[in-house]
């Protein structure tokens, strides 16, 4: 994905955002009582925040810092330039409208165009690296408080609540797809494509700061005779618990994702070296002493630490290359250790 697409997505989304804040802003200076001139107006003051994590997110797409976010940026930033024009007419329409009917269809119908993968996809990374906090303002649309106010104010229509729930269904949809396409379904941490996208955001902030960065490569041992004796659910029950020990185990700044079959990957920015076998030993011992371990589960342990340089695609495929490595050594030593 390039850099200019990857720009001009999130300049689309601030777009539409910008619109929505203007849209929602003439619906409460046009209501005609004041508990909806306060609803819409709350909205609109929400709505705001939006705003401020997509300035935050051009500054990150014009560092490179965004990367491989969507399979065909061409055509999401194609299909986000129509829609931004919808979105722009409709906030041109509402700037008379004083029927409360009116104004909520405007509303749903604003609320549906803003339903795009894009926005889901985009908010969740925003999620990723700032907090819960952050991650529900961010990614919060008004659906559910427009279909609540609409039966509030006795406007309720077959019509109006077909299409709040119809929306409502697809924004969770929306959701559940963005998840799936960064995240393991099996045990909830990064797939590695959304661990890859985690990983250049920090090894870019890294390489500005002048910053080390480590990778830890795990491996379960012996997990195809796991599998073999115990079946294969309780292999994925093992996948799952071993995520859970190695999130356990390391910091909220750390990145966690499942590398491939029964591979994982921790990214630690900002950790001195010293500090490295701590960790890797802590994440073993946490998975050795498991409670319930009929299968006697163990991992090994491959870490690698080094600066990042100019070329931060290569320098980081380099030291995860030299995790992978080491991980090997050490399961040459035997298993169940680490090599550092």
């Amino acid at each position: 994905m390039s850099t200019t697409n990857m720009t001009q997505i999130i300049d689309q989304c601030f777009r539409m955002d910008s619109h929505a804040n203007r849209l929602y802003t003439n619906l409460a200076r046009n209501a005609g009582s004041q508990e909806l001139k306060v609803f819409w107006q709350d909205i609109a003051t929400q709505n705001e925040t939006h705003l401020i994590y997509w300035n935050r997110m051009q500054k990150w797409a014009g560092k490179g810092i965004l990367n491989n976010l969507f399979d065909d940026s061409r055509q999401v930033l194609k299909e986000l330039t129509a829609l931004q024009e919808k979105v722009h007419d409709l906030a041109d329409g509402c700037l008379e409208v004083r029927r409360k009917e009116k104004a909520f269809t405007m509303a749903f119908k604003l609320e549906f165009y803003l339903l795009h993968p894009a926005f889901e996809t985009l908010s969740q990374y925003v999620a990723t690296f700032n907090g819960s906090a952050d991650a529900n303002s961010s990614c919060e649309r008004f659906v559910s408080r427009l279909f609540d106010a609409l039966q509030q104010n006795e406007l309720s229509t077959l019509e109006l609540e077909l299409v709040g729930e119809v929306i409502h269904r697809l924004w969770k949809e929306n959701r559940r797809m963005a998840f799936l396409s960064n995240y393991d379904e099996l045990t909830g941490v990064f797939n590695r494509r959304g661990l890859f996208n985690a990983i250049t955001h920090i090894a870019h902030l890294a390489q500005r700061n002048g910053h080390t960065v480590s990778a830890l490569m795990i491996d379960i041992d012996r997990f195809k005779a796991v599998n073999d004796t115990y079946g294969h659910q309780f292999g994925d029950e093992v996948l799952r618990r071993v995520a859970d020990c190695i999130r356990e185990s390391i910091r909220a700044s750390d990145v966690l994702g499942r590398y491939g079959g029964e591979e994982f990957l921790v990214f630690l920015p900002h950790v001195e070296v010293v500090s490295l076998n701590d960790v890797g030993e802590k994440i073993r011992k946490g998975i050795e002493t498991m409670p319930d371990n009929p299968a006697e589960v163990t991992v090994s342990i491959g870490i690698a630490h080094g600066l990042v340089g100019r070329e931060v695609d290569k320098d980081v495929k380099k030291l995860i290359r030299t995790a992978d490595e080491r991980l090997l050594k050490a399961k040459a030593k035997g298993r169940n250790c680490i090599q550092l």
